[in-house]
């Protein structure tokens, strides 16, 4: 954990502001004074003339008013509240992401659209519901500092192996439903492919909106209904996964993978450019799977059948939200891969 982030964070218990920091165990990285601004040369943890950060890696958090105890392990700030759940375990634990393959980049701009890199410049991001960490890479890549959010443990010691040699992002440990995070912190918060898995997506949607300042943004990106083949086999694949075993679960997506492997994804690769063809293969299920790593694509199928879909929402219901939480400039557009998705922006009066 990097000092400077004590300055966002609150109890998520009691929502107190003023925790006090106990450190263990730090550790020190190599940094270079063209990495800070000027106002950044007494930054907590940064010695720049000595071209070092320190940082914590073993320590605790704890609430001045309630009393609650946050602890900090492998340099990450464990800020669930004690009556809440870890979230469920990801398929991304193993992932190791490579931001260097354009594909990556490519969809985190496609997920963002209408933002572009230049808009992140020198913005403090909220990412609420990092997975693996590689849309809090690429903000962080386009000049934002980025609080990476998830509550699951997997996901976060992945997201923390993949961006924990950017200076600008820090991972947290934490829960969007009881934030640990101060009011109106953030110049953006996203959620990309959080908030139709949770019972009160709305009020989750609010949650984020109160972490934003007034003239900030709020994005969004949501499933929408599902409907022919699209339903009838994601319900029958979540159905034969509901019961199944941790081992026996990941072992029958490696199956579904090579199924995709085999029928979808080569096919699309090899004749999406052909004329008639083309137009037939962009029909095949998951097609556009086929510029990920095998391995992404099995732990891609593992969330989606470890972790319920419980709201698929429809444009105007995502154009509600944002008009009903009197956000200004709102435009909700369509993504249709496979199946139908949306994705949602607006300012914060």
């Amino acid at each position: 954990m990097r000092y400077r982030l004590l300055q966002w964070l609150r109890c998520p218990t009691c929502e107190h502001e003023e925790l006090s920091l106990q450190t263990v165990k730090t550790v020190t990285h190599a940094t270079y004074r063209a990495q800070w601004a000027d106002a950044e040369d007494e930054a907590p943890g940064v010695h720049i003339d000595d071209r070092e950060v320190r940082e914590i890696v073993e320590g605790a958090l704890h609430c001045e008013d309630c009393g609650a105890i946050y602890p900090i392990t492998d340099g990450i700030p464990r800020m669930l509240p004690r009556d809440s759940h870890e979230g469920a375990a990801s398929g991304h634990r193993w992932t190791t992401f490579d931001g260097s393959l354009p594909e990556y980049e490519a969809n985190f701009l496609d997920m963002a659209a209408p933002l572009e890199p230049k808009d992140y410049l020198g913005k403090l991001v909220l990412d609420a519901g990092c997975g693996f960490g590689r849309h809090a890479f690429f903000a962080a890549r386009y000049g934002a500092e980025v609080v990476a959010l998830d509550n699951s443990a997997d996901a976060i010691a992945s997201a923390r192996d993949n961006t924990g040699h950017l200076n600008r992002v820090h991972v947290v440990h934490g829960d969007l439903r009881r934030s640990p995070f101060r009011a109106a912190a953030f110049d953006l918060a996203y959620s990309f492919g959080v908030l139709h898995h949770l019972d009160s997506p709305l009020e989750a949607f609010g949650n984020l909106t109160e972490l934003v300042k007034p003239g900030g943004n709020v994005q969004v990106w949501v499933y929408g209904p599902r409907a022919g083949s699209a339903a009838i086999v994601s319900g029958a694949l979540r159905g034969a996964a509901s019961n199944m075993e941790d081992e026996t679960l990941v072992k029958f997506c490696r199956g579904v993978a090579r199924g995709l492997r085999i029928f979808s994804h080569t096919p699309y690769r090899f004749m999406r450019h052909v004329p008639g063809i083309g137009a037939l293969v962009s029909h095949l299920p998951a097609h556009d799977h086929h510029q990920w790593p095998f391995e992404v694509v099995v732990a891609d199928i593992y969330d989606r059948l470890r972790i319920p879909v419980t709201h698929y929402l429809t444009g105007e219901e995502l154009e509600g939200w944002f008009a009903e939480g009197g956000f200004a400039d709102i435009r909700v557009t369509r993504r249709v891969r496979n199946a139908e998705s949306f994705r949602g922006i607006g300012t914060r009066r």
